[in-house]
């Protein structure tokens, strides 16, 4: 006969299983994700007017706002103003930008160190219900 003891024994080991066995893969893709954005600089980028292209056609859809930025390799770069961070912005304001150094093209206005973060955090929480379920497996075991 199964007493209360040996289904919660069975339970925290699978909750274990799980936790650790999901937790430790997301907290180093979390970590992976971060360095990978690990070397982009911050920099000063204006938003400005975007005008149509007179040779442009009809159809297409062009951005009002776009944010520029001068690289480091001193070439002027945009991107559009279609960010969060952005969107309440109007001509003529600054915005703080983050600017991949190996490709100055690729700026970004939320923070690169940010990357990763749900991962993490979803890799702490696995983990720490795993790690938990282990000890917990291990009191029962004393227990009994």
């Amino acid at each position: 006969m199964t007493t209360p003891l040996d289904a919660a024994s069975l339970v925290l080991e699978l909750l274990s299983w799980i936790g650790l066995g999901l937790g430790v893969p997301l907290l180093i893709a979390g970590y992976v994700r971060r360095l990978a954005f690990s070397g982009w600089t911050e920099t000063m980028a204006v938003i400005v007017a975007r005008h149509p292209t007179p040779d442009a056609p009809h159809g297409d859809v062009v951005e009002p706002h776009v944010f520029r930025w001068l690289g480091d390799d001193g070439h002027l770069y945009e991107l559009p103003a279609d960010t969060e961070e952005t969107a309440h912005l109007v001509e003529g304001d600054d915005v703080t930008v983050f600017v991949n150094p190996r490709r100055p093209e690729q700026a970004r206005t939320d923070p690169a160190h940010r990357e990763g973060h749900l991962l993490r955090l979803l890799g702490y929480i696995f983990t720490g219900v795993g790690a938990a379920s282990v000890v917990l497996s291990i009191v029962i075991a004393v227990i009994e």
